[in-house]
């Protein structure tokens, strides 16, 4: 379809620009889709999307038009990635230091949510590290709203049947998911027909979903931090952070170089088609 849409630009100067524009709209993101570099920088347990992201806004930047230079638009990607997960590593080692200094010092170091959060082991018993790591934050996002929309249409609900004692004014006022989730609760119970269901059951069955939402809703917002705290934790074998920072030196100096690599490259192109156009 490209080559039908380029076949009729005619050899006009004009259009031939307008014709390597969308040459380059249609393929420049193939870097981000099909790049090699990174099968080996993005990690099964990080987020993907996040690296494209970064890929993405690199590509708008310096909008490389030929495989070298998105070769070295995709180095200085890895870069960066790399560099984000040092600052993981440094903000875990001082939230496991501050977590011992503020008297947490009977937490066990591998428990990362217990570090990120500072909170008492029964706050957190449930909260789910693996969902926190592999769930993007648009997920994340996404969920939480849902959850506190259905948080408030228990309130709402338990409002309607505290001030009318009216069962089916209160499940109306329920979300339609709880509102299937009552219904299936009765079909699975072969003693009783959800008939003979009241105003004070489903009172009672709201207070403990609410219980859950506001569980659900605290361990939605605080997935980030604990993420962070488990990445970092990751890169932190040794409670040594000198390491690292020499090997942030190291990469300052890898990107300084790549991207000097890249703006002479394009500023060389830039001269070679100044000279043929004056010719």
């Amino acid at each position: 379809m490209l080559a039908v849409k380029l076949d009729s630009f005619n050899s006009s100067t004009g259009d031939k620009e307008a014709a390597k524009v969308i040459g380059y709209d249609a393929s420049k993101y193939n870097a981000l889709k099909h790049g090699v570099l990174s099968k080996y920088t993005v990690m099964h347990w990080e987020n993907r999307d996040d690296y494209d992201a970064l890929l993405s806004s690199l590509i708008d930047e310096y909008k490389p038009t030929n495989a070298t230079e998105e070769h070295l638009v995709e180095e200085l990607a890895g870069i960066i990635w790399r560099k984000m997960r040092l600052r993981y590593a440094e903000m875990s080692s001082l939230q496991t230091s501050l977590s011992r200094n503020i008297g947490l010092e009977t937490f066990s170091s591998k428990d990362c949510a217990k570090e990120a959060l500072l909170e008492m082991p029964y706050k957190i018993e449930n909260f789910n590290i693996k969902q926190a790591v592999i769930t993007s934050d648009e997920e994340s996002k996404t969920e939480l709203l849902e959850t506190r929309e259905c948080l408030s249409c228990c309130l709402n609900s338990e409002q309607i049947i505290l001030e009318s004692n009216s069962y089916k004014k209160g499940l109306n006022a329920l979300h339609i998911i709880d509102q299937n989730k009552w219904q299936e609760a009765w079909d699975n119970d072969d003693e009783n027909d959800i008939s003979s269901a009241t105003a004070e059951g489903l009172l009672s069955w709201i207070d403990d979903l609410k219980e859950h939402y506001e569980r659900r809703i605290y361990e939605l917002e605080n997935r980030s931090k604990v993420k962070h705290q488990v990445l970092g934790k990751s890169f932190f074998y040794d409670k040594e952070l000198n390491k690292y920072m020499r090997y942030e030196s190291h990469l300052d100096k890898k990107f300084e170089k790549t991207l000097a690599m890249l703006i002479r490259l394009q500023d060389l192109r830039k001269e070679h088609n100044v000279i043929q156009n004056n010719d």
